[in-house]
């Protein structure tokens, strides 16, 4: 049986990240204080706002690399715009909302869960302001 890859994990002095595919820096970052990482993304092209995520960068005095293996196996990011919230995502454990309309909503979802809209999850939440 083939053993299943591994995610990369870079170190910089400050911070370990798992980055992933794409052409430059990411072109936008939002830093999750109560989870000490920076979810950095890119806008995709189009007239319609769409986001990519290129990498997290976790604190290195917060987090450890088997605690990021963990995390990421067990959880995944969604950029959500204004009019994406009635798709249907994994289990919401984190919200961060849009600070404007040509930003995404960041969500924290748990792998492997039952699908369900992002906007009912949001609104059992207490309006999409977890944490």
């Amino acid at each position: 049986m083939a053993k299943k890859a591994r995610t990369p994990i870079v170190e910089y002095e400050d911070s370990f990240a798992i980055e992933l595919p794409g052409d430059g820096a990411p072109g936008e970052r939002d830093r999750l204080t109560d989870q000490g990482m920076v979810v950095a993304y890119d806008r995709r092209p189009g007239r319609r706002p769409r986001w990519r995520l290129r990498a997290l960068y976790f604190d290195r005095d917060q987090w450890t690399r088997s605690g990021i293996r963990r995390w990421w196996a067990a959880h995944e990011v969604q950029l959500l715009a204004a009019d994406q919230m009635e798709k249907a995502i994994p289990e919401v454990c984190r919200s961060y909302p849009a600070p404007g309309a040509n930003l995404p909503t960041i969500i924290l979802s748990h792998r492997n869960t039952p699908l369900v809209s992002a906007k009912d999850q949001l609104e059992a939440l207490g309006g999409g302001r977890k944490g």
